[in-house]
């Protein structure tokens, strides 16, 4: 897939080399190691036109490597849970049904009018 990306955005996505076969340089060595390789205008001109015509021949043939690297993911282990937590998550549990078990005794008796009761609508 990312071979794909590379050729659909060749510019946003970098080609994905397998690890370990390229190796990183900084500015100022790239521009040691290519200290010699300079044109002048009419040799950077054909070199441009010799361009030209490659691009013809590599728009019908993309390169495509068949080699896959898989990553393994390692699972982090779990921290433990102290017991402070477990205290907190038992109190709210409780209050919570005490809350339900209040809302829920407070509501039956309502539901059961008494004669002579008025309602407020």
């Amino acid at each position: 897939f990312a071979q794909w990306m590379h050729h659909a955005y060749p510019r946003e996505c970098p080609f994905p080399h397998v690890s370990g076969t390229v190796q990183a340089s900084s500015r100022r060595e790239f521009r040691s190691s290519m200290a010699g390789h300079v044109l002048e205008a009419d040799a950077l001109q054909a070199e441009v036109d010799g361009c030209a015509a490659e691009e013809a021949v590599a728009a019908q043939e993309l390169p495509w490597t068949s080699e896959e690297e898989l990553f393994v993911h390692v699972p982090v282990a779990k921290p433990r849970e102290g017991w402070l937590r477990h205290c907190v998550g038992v109190a709210a549990m409780a209050s919570m049904l005490v809350a339900t078990l209040r809302s829920a005794a407070s509501g039956a008796g309502s539901v059961g009018m008494r004669k002579g009761e008025k309602c407020l609508v």
